[in-house]
């Protein structure tokens, strides 16, 4: 399966493999594919084009959408140093929705006949869509790209990102770096989603077993039975990468998205809005850094372009125990920097998370620190005349935490033979902007770069000066105290007033 790395040195090096070649790249706007939109632009200088599918979203149409992907944080530096990369990228609109990719025939034309290397990072994240939404946007999308691909006149890879978590239903199993079949070809699946038949479509998948957790864990495994049915003939590589977390090294430290995965749930501690986490402290979260993950789309693509690996060739894009720490471990890690690093834009002052493996001791507890003063805050923005928000955010917590419940009471062992073989594959030249290796990396240290890094920690997004913004936050932090407190004197005289009644 695998060549030794000292073997066949007539193959071209990374960069030299992207030299000329013309790039097509899905999910451009997410945290992932902008990440490696970069390290393309900066690792492999010869790249000749790179096209980009983006739609309209919100009323913004696909022009803007492109130009806020480059005002990202992470670009600042490439376009200081090489402006002219811009010139580069070119928007190809379409939707990964619709049949096609949305794409009209000049566009598709123009990829058969340019395009070598294709990277499909876009897809739905969700835990709570239809089984049949899901499907057409993450199943269908990857079959039609996959079409594409066998028409390109100089097609020579293909890398799909799919999650480490695609078979996550085999729970006492490793997660190891092969396809698990379905009990049905794929093509049964898409025959059913193209016809709009949901009751063969249920009963196919209900036919497939150990349950899924939710409809996305179940459409990144089709999606991988779809590359192995129907194209295991051309070089493809498929990537499944953990938790996704800040970038680690290039091209700056601590860059992150608000809304990326775990982020999001960070910030929101960090924030001292969510206080209270249903999970099991001991369940171990595996990180890897956004940079890493990068790298390794990259380094897939010319290993299987260039024939140094058995396609499809699969690869859990995982850290090693230095970045693989349970979420209490994380947890303490993530409320020392408030600190040291206020965030703009806070609730409260303190942070802190208490973690409650029962789930009915975390309702209670939560019903305390999260709803209680939520409902006495929100009858006091009414009586200002404010629109009242707080208890409904803490419902969609509490929503989007039990989607992700399972992700949380369990733990997984995962293979990683491919992706360390893909690290030993990079020349000594090139591993200062591609390597595979975060093995010295540890989540004390590099969380300190997020403040630095990450946008969300510029306090020109606060209206307020981080003085300002400090005593708000002690007010209210006083304020919600004294809430609590009052309502456990309260409770305290009730109860005595009962037990009084009842035995004196």
């Amino acid at each position: 399966m695998f060549e030794s790395p000292g073997e066949n040195q007539c193959f071209p090096r990374v960069v030299e493999f992207y030299n000329g070649k013309n790039v097509f790249l899905t999910g451009a706007t997410g945290f992932v594919g902008a990440v490696l939109l970069e390290a393309l632009l900066r690792c492999c200088p010869g790249i000749k084009s790179i096209y980009i599918l983006l739609r309209s979203k919100k009323n913004v149409n696909p022009d803007i959408r492109k130009e806020q992907i480059f005002n990202k944080k992470i670009f600042e530096k490439l376009k200081e140093e090489t402006p002219e990369f811009l010139e580069k990228v070119h928007l190809i609109a379409g939707d990964i929705s619709l049949p096609n990719l949305g794409m009209n025939e000049d566009d598709v034309q123009l990829l058969i006949q340019e395009v070598s290397i294709v990277f499909h990072c876009a897809a739905i994240i969700s835990f709570t869509k239809s089984l049949e939404f899901m499907l057409k946007s993450n199943v269908l999308s990857l079959y039609s790209i996959l079409e594409l691909c066998k028409k390109m006149k100089k097609f020579e890879a293909f890398v799909y990102t799919s999650t480490i978590y695609s078979n996550c239903n085999h729970l006492n199993l490793p997660l190891k770096e092969e396809i698990i079949r379905l009990p049905f070809p794929a093509n049964r699946f898409i025959d059913a989603l193209k016809k709009g038949d949901s009751a063969m479509l249920q009963e196919l998948v209900g036919y497939c077993k150990p349950d899924w957790p939710n409809t996305y864990t179940f459409s990144k495994c089709l999606a991988e039975n779809v590359i192995m049915d129907t194209a295991s003939d051309l070089p493809i590589a498929i990537i499944r990468p953990s938790i996704v977390i800040f970038t680690w090294k290039q091209p700056i430290a601590g860059y992150v998205e608000e809304n990326s995965g775990i982020c999001a749930l960070t910030l929101g501690v960090a924030k001292g809005f969510i206080k209270v986490i249903h999970a099991d402290p001991n369940f171990k979260l595996n990180m890897v850094p956004a940079d890493i993950t990068a790298n390794a789309h990259v380094v897939a693509a010319w290993s299987v372009g260039t024939k140094r690996c058995a396609s499809p060739f699969v690869v859990n894009c995982t850290a090693s125990e230095n970045l693989h720490l349970n979420i209490r471990e994380f947890g303490d890690i993530m409320i020392n920097l408030p600190p040291q690093f206020p965030v703009p834009k806070s609730f409260e002052m303190h942070s802190y998370s208490i973690i409650v493996t029962n789930k009915y001791l975390y309702y209670t507890i939560a019903a305390y620190y999260h709803y209680l003063p939520a409902i006495v805050l929100d009858g006091i923005l009414r009586i200002l005349g404010k629109k009242p928000r707080l208890y409904s955010l803490y419902r969609f917590y509490d929503t989007t935490m039990s989607a992700i419940t399972f992700f949380l009471f369990k733990s997984f062992e995962y293979e990683r033979k491919n992706f360390e073989y893909l690290d030993t594959l990079i020349q000594h030249e090139e591993r200062k902007d591609l390597s595979l290796d975060c093995s010295d990396a540890t989540l004390s240290e590099k969380s300190l770069s997020v403040p630095e890094g990450a946008t969300f920690y510029d306090w020109n997004i606060d209206r307020k000066s981080q003085g300002e913004r400090q005593m708000i936050n002690e007010k209210r932090h006083i304020l919600i105290k004294s809430i609590q407190w009052i309502f456990l004197m309260t409770s305290c005289l009730l109860i005595y007033w009962v037990f009084s009644m009842i035995f004196l």
